[in-house]
Parts: structure tokens; C-alpha cells; sequence
């Protein structure tokens, strides 16, 4: 099995140089001073056709910096390149936070985004051929989340110590002998070609015009054991009651949001309000 990069390059496309005089700062914040927020992938129609705008009415500027991968924007974030991020759920969050002191803390739950296996090689889970090589994220928590939608498909078993992060090295039973290769998120959907089937985030899938409705075929459950993976809006812990990003919270869990999200997804993005 490939063993699992520990870190990932990351393609900002929104320039981090000449950053916030006083990042995370509530009184620079409350000014009018522009929020920097960190994002994974180009599907962020609901930051650009509605919050954006509506913020920008109250008088806060928010400037998404976009990356490739999800190491980087908790990072940048912990050093003050940015001043939030809204990109992951609390398990990514906690397991960063396990080894940077608890630098981070939720501002607010948005969405959840349940994953889904796709193929281009088979019409159902149980046709995927035998042998094949089946591609999930490379960061551990994702990997993890993704050997866990395999386990709940009947691909694999996993035997791992409860509160752990499963891994390859976890997997028990493996009927079909799939090969599981580990890759950057942002690869996943580029192997769909190549592989027997591949595990992709919602945002991922969407931008390679994958509909996780129509194309997948196994999307993970949605349950009680889904909260580690609702969407949060992050920024450092001592900012976390900054008034000007619980405005920008606010402005996330609205009406307008939630009619676009119906609009735009058909239900493979589920609000949290």
C-alpha cells in the first residue's frame, strides 16, 4: 500500500502577501478591515453570489484565499496568513489541534457534505472489479472517513482502536483484494479514469462535474455518528468570539444560503439550520 504523504503542496490562487495589519484582531475586524477566509477547491457560489455581497452591505470585507488541499488552510490559519477558514469538520479541526496546542476553535457549524464512492468501471459497489485499485484523500482524516464509507459499502472491514483514525494498515477482510492508494484530495477525481473506483469529497467531485445524486454509486450515511464531519467555520481559539466572525456566521446560516444551497446541490449539501 502506498504509504500516506504527511504533507501536501498547496496552490494558493488568492495571494497571501501584505496580510492584516492585526489578523484576528476584533477591533481591526470590527472596522470594516477585510477577513481573510480559507477555502478548498472553486465551488464557492454561496461565499461569492450570496455572503460576500450581503457582508459587504454591513460593511466587512471578506476575501476568500483559496488552496488545493486540506493541510495547508489550518496552517495558515494558525500563523495568521488568515483569519478563518471554512473548509472542514471538527474531526480535521481536532486532529490538527492535537499537535498545535488547541490553536483553533469553531466559530460556527455550516453544512455537512457527505462523501460518496464513484466508478467508472462499474454501475453498483458489488460490480467493482476484483483487484482493482480504489483512490481516497492522503490527509489522515479524510483517508480515514474514506476507508470508513468502504467499510460501510461492504468493500472492506476495519478493526481499529475506538477514538483512532483507521488507517490501510487497519483493513481486516478485503473479499475483492482492492489495492487502496492514497493521494492528495484534489487527485481523487482526476484517477477516476484510471482506478476501479475512488472515494471523493463533495466540493472535489463537483468541480471534476461529478453530481454526488446522479453519479455516485454509494454516498455515505447520514446518522447520529455524522456531527465530527459537520462544516464549521474555524478561526484561532482566541479569536473564536470575535463579534465581526460570528457576523460573517450569521451571514453563512441565512435563508438566501440555504434557498441556493437547495438550488445548486439537489441535496448533496445538507445545511445545518
Amino acid at each position: 500500500m502506498k504509504i500516506r504523504r504527511i504533507a501536501a503542496t498547496v496552490l494558493a490562487v488568492t495571494s497571501l502577501v501584505g496580510g492584516l495589519t492585526a489578523c484576528g484582531n476584533s477591533s481591526s475586524a470590527d472596522s470594516g478591515t477585510t477577513v481573510k477566509v480559507g477555502v478548498v477547491g472553486d465551488s464557492n457560489e454561496v461565499w461569492d453570489q450570496v455572503v460576500i455581497p450581503n457582508l459587504k452591505k454591513e460593511g466587512i470585507n471578506v476575501e476568500l484565499v483559496k488552496f488545493s488541499d486540506y493541510i495547508q488552510p489550518n496552517e495558515a490559519l494558525a500563523k495568521g496568513d488568515i483569519d478563518l477558514n471554512a473548509y472542514q469538520g471538527y474531526i480535521l479541526m481536532d486532529d490538527f489541534n492535537k499537535t498545535h496546542d488547541n490553536v483553533l476553535a469553531a466559530v460556527g457549524e455550516t453544512v455537512l457534505n457527505p462523501i460518496s464512492l464513484y466508478s467508472d468501471k462499474a454501475k453498483k459497489v458489488e460490480d467493482i472489479p476484483e483487484g482493482s485499485e480504489v483512490t481516497i484523500a492522503n490527509d489522515s482524516v479524510n483517508a480515514a472517513r474514506g476507508l470508513l464509507l468502504l467499510q460501510s459499502a461492504g468493500l472492506i472491514k476495519l478493526d481499529y482502536k475506538e477514538g483512532a483514525n483507521p488507517t490501510p494498515d487497519d483493513i481486516v477482510s478485503n473479499p475483492k483484494n482492492l489495492k487502496i492508494t492514497e493521494l492528495e484530495a484534489s487527485q481523487t477525481a482526476r484517477s477516476l479514469p484510471d482506478v476501479g473506483a475512488s472515494v471523493i469529497n463533495v466540493f472535489m467531485a463537483l468541480d471534476a462535474g461529478l453530481n454526488p445524486k446522479s453519479d455516485a454509486i454509494y454516498i455515505e450515511p447520514v446518522n447520529e455518528q455524522s456531527k465530527p464531519y459537520y462544516n464549521i467555520i474555524v478561526s484561532r481559539a482566541k479569536d473564536k468570539d470575535n463579534a465581526t466572525y460570528k457576523k460573517i456566521v450569521d451571514a453563512y446560516r441565512s435563508d438566501d444560503v440555504k434557498k441556493l444551497i437547495d438550488k445548486l446541490y439537489k441535496g448533496a449539501v445538507i445545511p445545518l439550520w
